[in-house]
């Protein structure tokens, strides 16, 4: 197998320790330029944070602000590049013609780089359009398992010593059927908002779940439609489902789900997203949460998780995690490993199909921010 001559490594990626040791056998020269002083990085984290509360994402703020000349300085001499959070203008692409392969830890890439450009250039473009759909599927069912079974309160009423079923039990409580806040998932209708694979998994566990399933998509799914699962549109999706799951790409339109949407939930439905959080109007998703109306499991937020805001909820009745839909033991391997035989398939001389042909792409809908700022 041929080596590259030098690798530069952008920014920040997961590796796990065998896999970094790989990775540097496959270049004379592997420069990483993501190694900040971890003190430092937070610092500049939280500072970027009082200026900017609401990037499209926490890793947004951690995309070093550097300069065209500095982006070239660093991508001097490199043949390879890997990337996950940092943009590559055209410009350094034009500047930089040595550049034989670039490969992005992450599952989005059409909006940090101009893929027709690159083809032009004949540079070879890969990306990792799927390394968690179980982890994030199985998490999308934990957050709806605990926010049915009430699972947070019965934690803390234990802790304290307070169990209503033994209350029942002795007869010194008798509850009305209202009054029993713990549901099951079987027989409820469970709409899913965006049918890609990790909504699709979702609906595999519902129907193992004996839920009933309907869902909207911008593109239907006859296949599944002949297994039950109905197509709707999404105002009825909103109106008529117990539990609404989104999975859309991020490359969806800005607050696709709208007040209007979430006005529509019905009282005591359960709103779960482990998607993006700049689809949602979050504004008005937390103030029916406020109201009690509704209920919710939430991974991602407008940026940042607004603590104060979650904060004045009842968090015994929702239940709040952050970019926790991905990280699993196995997730991690196996996305360190598809960025590994992403690159040795490239100095192997088989280097598959790009990153523009690859099953699952998808074209931004929208312009994204998520790129150096100051380029």
């Amino acid at each position: 197998m041929t080596r590259f001559k030098r690798l530069v490594v952008l920014d920040r990626i997961i590796l796990l320790e065998e896999q970094w040791e790989r990775l540097r056998t496959y270049a004379e020269e592997v420069i990483e330029f993501s190694r900040l002083n971890p003190h430092e990085l937070l610092k500049k984290l939280y500072e970027e944070m009082e200026s900017d509360p609401k990037p499209m994402c926490w890793t947004q703020l951690a995309v070093e602000q550097v300069t065209m000349e500095e982006l070239n300085r660093r991508l001097s001499g490199a043949d390879a590049v890997i990337t996950c959070w940092t943009g590559i203008p055209d410009d350094v692409l034009r500047a930089n013609p040595q550049i034989r392969y670039i490969g992005f830890w992450t599952n989005l890439a059409a909006h940090r780089i101009n893929l027709d450009l690159a083809r032009e250039l004949g540079i070879h473009v890969t990306y990792i359009p799927d390394y968690g759909t179980d982890s994030v599927a199985e998490m999308t069912f934990c957050g709806m398992l605990a926010v049915a079974r009430k699972l947070l309160r019965s934690h803390h009423d234990t802790l304290r010593g307070s169990w209503p079923y033994e209350l029942i039990k002795t007869g010194k409580y008798i509850p009305r059927v209202d009054q029993i806040p713990q549901r099951l998932l079987k027989g409820k209708l469970l709409g899913i908002v965006g049918f890609g694979r990790i909504g699709k998994r979702v609906a595999e566990i519902a129907l193992a779940f004996h839920m009933r399933v309907q869902y909207w998509s911008r593109h239907r799914h006859p296949e599944w439609e002949a297994r039950g699962i109905r197509y709707v549109e999404l105002e009825e999706l909103f109106e008529t489902s117990d539990i609404v799951s989104i999975h859309l790409s991020p490359y969806a339109p800005e607050k696709i789900i709208s007040a209007s949407l979430i006005r529509r939930l019905k009282d005591g439905a359960i709103f779960v997203n482990t998607s993006s959080g700049r689809l949602v109007d979050q504004e008005a998703l937390f103030d029916e949460l406020s109201r009690g109306r509704i209920y919710a499991y939430l991974d991602v937020y407008e940026g940042l998780p607004p603590r104060k805001e979650m904060k004045r909820l009842n968090t015994y009745d929702n239940v709040f995690t952050y970019r926790s839909g991905w990280y699993t033991q196995e997730a991690v391997t196996y996305k360190g490993e598809a960025l590994l035989k992403n690159i040795e398939d490239f100095l192997q001389g088989k280097p598959g199909v790009p990153a523009w042909e690859q099953e699952g792409f998808e074209e931004p809908l929208i312009e994204l921010p998520c790129v150096p700022r100051d380029l």
